[in-house]
């Protein structure tokens, strides 16, 4: 694609769309972007590509983040543990990116995606006693012990998909950690800002965003734009209504892992 007005009238409102759904689910965005940026730059590696929405998704989560602090949602504690465990995995997912085959792995995660996405939309919280109160006292040591453990696997399986992982934390922040929905929104993206950023300052290092800075550029301004709106429409939605966003997100993405891998 050509840098200039036009590509900036493109990406911008598409960045600006990302922005304001990924941060009203917590995501980040990248489970949208990715597959636009399959349309937009065919010839692109995989890795360029995941270079360019991890970027974006940083851009996206920061301005979010800002945000949700301001609205007072964001579990410091819990965020800040679950940053620093999920921070080597999303260096590594960017290593693993340029080496292992994603004919084989996007299928496998593509289902797995679709499968905990229909699980979420037909029982978003209803089945989960206490989910809107969060854990007791008694079960918060054992419950940050696997947050940590979990956002570790989500790291690096963010960083090598190029989709923020805010997709897959989320969902278990809800249902494992049992997180009230608005917090867990708010949480994910506290994490996802420094996993991006981390994830992103490995891309550059290694060269992956030479040719696609003034793109990714156009995107970042679309996305600050959007990412303040989602939070201000989060406060205006059931903590069900968010879930059942999150798991139509985790359908398309499934479905477009899996698309992807019979068009091959």
């Amino acid at each position: 694609m050509e840098n200039g007005i036009g590509a900036f009238a493109l990406l911008a409102p598409l960045g600006f769309a990302i922005g304001m759904y990924g941060t009203l689910v917590g995501a980040g965005g990248g489970s949208l972007l990715v597959p636009a940026l399959l349309l937009l730059f065919p010839q692109q590696s995989p890795a360029t590509l995941t270079a360019i929405s991890l970027a974006v998704v940083f851009f996206n989560a920061y301005s979010g983040t800002i945000a949700y602090i301001r609205m007072g949602r964001v579990d410091y504690r819990a965020g800040t543990l679950f940053t620093l465990a999920s921070l080597p995995g999303a260096a590594v997912g960017v290593l693993l990116v340029r080496e292992m085959p994603r004919t084989v792995f996007e299928p496998i995660f593509g289902t797995l995606l679709l499968g905990l996405g229909a699980f979420l939309f037909v029982s978003p919280l209803g089945a989960t006693p206490g989910a809107e109160l969060g854990p007791a006292k008694k079960e918060i040591a054992s419950a940050t012990r696997i947050g940590a453990i979990g956002s570790a696997y989500i790291g690096v399986l963010s960083s090598l998909l190029g989709i923020g992982g805010g997709i897959i934390h989320v969902p278990f922040l809800i249902r494992v950690l049992r997180m009230p929905p608005h917090v867990a929104t708010a949480t994910s993206h506290f994490v996802l800002t420094f996993v991006a950023l981390t994830a992103t300052a490995t891309h550059l290092t290694i060269g992956h965003l030479d040719k696609e800075l003034p793109a990714t550029m156009y995107l970042a301004v679309g996305v600050m734009m959007g990412a303040p709106l989602g939070a201000s429409l989060s406060a205006k939605l059931h903590g069900s209504v968010i879930v059942r966003l999150l798991a139509l997100a985790l359908c398309l993405v499934g479905l477009r892992l899996l698309a992807r891998a019979l068009s091959v």
